[in-house]
């Protein structure tokens, strides 16, 4: 096997990053008309069908939760558990830069491109169905990232797969956990950060390729001036670096980044929708999110008006606060199916009712911590977590869940 080498027996592979190039079924355009008719849920559910598992007008099935995004879209929405997640990942990667470390042989160059380029070029954030980030990382650092970095990020909680293609290891997978959770058709929705990492060099003619044929860059001859040297820019908040020039990457990648297709890593089916503005498609995901997290609200609190301005998050309106321990022995009661949106629904209601402001949760109740936390978090910001670990290795709750947990707590091993 040639480890991280060069081969010329390109393999026929392209990743769809948010834009696509050549869509495998192309679905009406979406956006026709938008701003003639009455703008509502309703209305997006007509003019595009298909992001949706079930398309009616039925409100029932419009969630949100920071773990999943909303839970009746066929694909993944960019969320607060999977961005809590790239900082995370990034803040590691930082440590190796080598701009900040010139004398550390451990330290690498790397720089974030793709989809998420587009995605800085729209506005500095990830697109509403990014699901997963792509850096590159020069082949001179590969076997640092491979042997140093990547040990690093597994003791944190993330999964590391090796890409290789026509026997050359050509890049790296990372996946944080997957949250799972059902849809109103009965499938399960999977939620999980992911970031590709392409081994990457320059051929003869100063054109960036993947040591293995990986990549939709790889058949596009992006020019040495246009990747380096990088740049760092405010990217969702994280100051990140890119290519040289990203508006050059998008479009000889690219072409034209005005209209969007949408296509996810997680879409159900392998529909790709069409808007003729990304404009209007922003538009669109920014609605159905705020109006899922209204319906989740009044879901949670079902004694709120519905025709009442809610606040940002559930309020704890009581003074006096109650405390909520979670052990094997009440568990499943409080907490029921971890994929059912019902079953957590009906444990924030549970929370929002009887007052709770503290949560304690045992080893043995450690799948709160890691299904719920971060959704007590977006909608209870004030409820005080505190996890007991019984000091068995390795712990349930890896390092990527700490964010969420206010006390963590350590007994002696029996």
């Amino acid at each position: 096997m040639n480890l991280f080498g060069k081969n010329k027996n390109k393999y026929n592979f392209e990743i769809n990053n948010g834009i696509n190039a050549a869509p495998k079924k192309l679905i009406s355009i979406s956006d026709i008309n938008i701003h003639k008719i009455e703008y509502n849920m309703n209305t997006i559910k007509k003019r595009v069908p298909s992001l949706f598992i079930d398309n009616k007008d039925n409100k029932e099935y419009n969630y949100y939760f920071a773990s999943t995004g909303v839970t009746n879209l066929r694909l993944t929405t960019y969320n607060e558990f999977i961005h809590d997640q790239a900082i995370l990942f990034f803040n590691i990667l930082s440590r190796h830069q080598r701009e900040y470390n010139a004398n550390n042989k451990n330290a690498i160059q790397y720089a974030v491109f793709a989809g998420n380029s587009v995605g800085l070029l729209r506005g500095g954030n990830n697109l509403p169905w990014g699901d997963d980030y792509d850096i590159i990382i020069f082949e001179k650092h590969a076997t640092i990232f491979s042997q140093v970095i990547a040990p690093e990020l597994e003791n944190f909680g993330f999964k590391i797969e090796t890409k290789i293609i026509n026997e050359v290891v050509c890049g790296m997978k990372i996946f944080g956990p997957s949250i799972k959770f059902n849809k109103s058709s009965g499938s399960i929705g999977t939620s999980i950060f992911q970031c590709d990492v392409f081994f990457s060099y320059f051929d003869k003619n100063k054109f960036l390729k993947n040591c293995g044929g990986w990549g939709l860059y790889d058949k596009k001859n992006i020019p040495y001036d246009v990747v380096l040297p990088f740049k760092r820019r405010i990217f969702h908040g994280i100051f990140l670096p890119f290519f040289n020039n990203p508006q050059k990457e998008v479009e000889i990648c690219y072409t034209n980044i005005d209209k969007c297709s949408i296509f996810s890593h997680n879409f159900i089916n392998s529909d790709t929708i069409f808007y003729s503005k990304w404009e209007n498609a922003y538009l669109d995901f920014k609605y159905i999110i705020k109006n899922s997290i209204e319906n989740t609200k009044k879901a949670i609190n079902k004694h709120a008006n519905a025709n009442s301005n809610l606040s940002n998050n559930i309020p704890l309106n009581k003074i006096e606060l109650n405390e909520l321990v979670l052990n094997a022995g009440n568990k499943n009661t409080f907490l029921g199916n971890s994929a059912c949106i019902l079953s957590k629904l009906h444990f924030f209601s549970y929370l929002f009712e009887h007052n709770v402001g503290s949560i304690i949760a045992h080893t043995d109740a450690s799948e709160f911590i890691c299904e719920h936390a971060a959704d007590v978090k977006f909608y209870f910001p004030k409820i005080k977590i505190t996890y007991i670990d019984d000091g068995c290795k390795p712990s349930p709750v890896s390092p990527i869940f700490y964010i969420y947990i206010d006390a963590f707590i350590i007994q002696p091993e029996k």
